[in-house]
């Protein structure tokens, strides 16, 4: 018996809807005759970068996937680690697909919107396996509440399910990057097929290794994958594999307009949102001290550091959740160090010896939303001529003061000074919220 299945795949949209409703009419193209057609989406769906993700909570993304038709999903980072935990355990709650996700837990163990695999059983009685895991962040998953497992560990465990292990068909929405994948391919040859996430790669004809077929369609809705599967009494006959770039897709009338009227009311859900009214307009400057002022206060902390570039734009004089987003788009969280004087003297000198070359830099990554770097802020000390001006006075190097700074200091690769120290990462206000917070409960 000779069967055909599709499967149409996503990953990485990150909220960036400008591709939607050409992906959503190639989606409703199938299926173009009598095959069977599974939709699955690879995580990182959801970005709090947009405002309407970020009014809705991420409940937005879930309802276009449902009208997309989504059969089977995972989750990665910026479901897991940008969403708080509360709002993670209740973003699917109206979803019409099944959420697959094998290395996810908190202390009552697998979250009740997931399952660790599903077995879909086409029309014919072939049976697929889905798998599912994501990236794992352990020090970033951890503050926020979960416990995120090595999926390596918990794929080779996952695959001697007696479900698993006798399906016909084994594959993986894998949201854990290319080279976890490959090394996949080796060490865990039950796996048939990886459909890759994460680093953001795309094979637009289909890759194999080790005798693994791999598909990925890159990010931002700029490919729609498909994978066309043949059957032959079970058993995998042909294989085709194919990433179709959205810009070769023809727009339609309405298109432009759905993509800036979602923009504008998630804009003006937010401005709906008062925060603060100031008697005046806050300069760049006032702005950027403001922010310090916050962290310092959520963190009970003595003293801070930033770079300008956090702040895109200054406050001005009415501030609300929609002055935060556009000034704050960042997805950071803060880290809280304990550190001498003289280890805050080190961190100094490492932080202002790259200053200048950082200043116009474009940076990415970890978090950072930004235009530029700019230059570098601090709250509560100085740093003059290589030493610690701190309370108005030198600083005695065995005092010992509590550090705050944004998350991307700790991560990013450029203050190895900053990285040699343990720090307290706070979960799970991102920047904008424990800002909004002090506006609101501080004089």
């Amino acid at each position: 018996m000779t069967e055909k299945l599709t499967i149409l795949h996503l990953n990485d949209l990150h909220s960036h809807f400008e591709n939607y409703p050409k992906i959503k009419r190639y989606l409703q193209e199938f299926p173009k005759s009598d095959e069977e057609v599974i939709r699955v989406d690879v995580g990182d769906s959801i970005d709090r970068w947009h405002p309407m993700t970020d009014i809705t909570k991420g409940r937005f993304n879930v309802q276009l996937m449902n009208e997309l038709k989504i059969d089977f999903a995972t989750i990665g980072n910026n479901e897991g680690i940008g969403l708080a935990k509360n709002w993670l355990n209740h973003v699917y709650q109206d979803a019409d697909f099944k959420v697959i996700l094998g290395n996810l837990e908190d202390e009552n163990g697998r979250p009740n919107w997931a399952e660790p695999y599903q077995i879909y059983e086409t029309k014919a009685g072939t049976r697929i396996a889905f798998l599912a895991y994501t990236f794992p962040y352990y020090l970033t998953y951890k503050p926020g509440g979960w416990t995120v497992l090595d999926p390596m560990a918990c794929l080779k465990r996952d695959v001697e399910i007696p479900e698993v292990k006798n399906a016909d068909f084994r594959i993986l929405l894998s949201h854990l990057g290319l080279p976890i994948d490959e090394k996949i391919t080796a060490a865990v040859p039950e796996i048939d097929l990886i459909i890759g996430a994460h680093t953001h790669h795309v094979f637009e004809d289909g890759a194999c290794l080790n005798g693994t077929y791999m598909a990925a369609a890159g990010k931002y809705g700029q490919f729609v994958g498909e994978i066309n599967l043949t059957f032959e009494n079970h058993e995998l006959e042909d294989i085709t594999i194919h990433a179709h770039e959205t810009s070769h897709m023809a727009s339609k009338p309405g298109d432009k307009e759905w993509i800036e009227k979602v923009v504008s009311d998630g804009l003006s859900l937010l401005r709906k949102e008062s925060v603060k009214e100031f008697g005046t307009e806050l300069t760049l400057e006032q702005s950027c001290q403001l922010v310090m002022d916050a962290m310092k206060d959520y963190a009970r902390a003595d003293v801070a550091m930033i770079n300008s570039g956090l702040v895109v734009e200054a406050f001005g004089r009415e501030v609300t959740k929609d002055t935060l987003h556009h000034s704050l788009p960042h997805q950071m969280r803060l880290a809280r160090l304990e550190v001498t004087t003289s280890e805050l003297e080190e961190i100094c000198q490492d932080v202002y010896s790259q200053a200048e070359l950082l200043a116009k830099q474009q940076i990415r990554g970890m978090g950072f939303r930004g235009k530029e770097f700019g230059t570098v802020l601090t709250s509560g000390f100085d740093y003059k001529n290589g030493k610690i001006v701190y309370n108005e006075k030198v600083t005695n190097k065995k005092d010992t003061v509590s550090l705050i700074l944004v998350d991307q200091y700790y991560f990013a690769r450029y203050f190895e000074s900053i990285k040699s120290h343990q720090a307290e990462l706070l979960f799970p206000e991102l920047l904008r919220e424990l800002v909004e917070d002090y506006l609101k409960h501080k004089e």
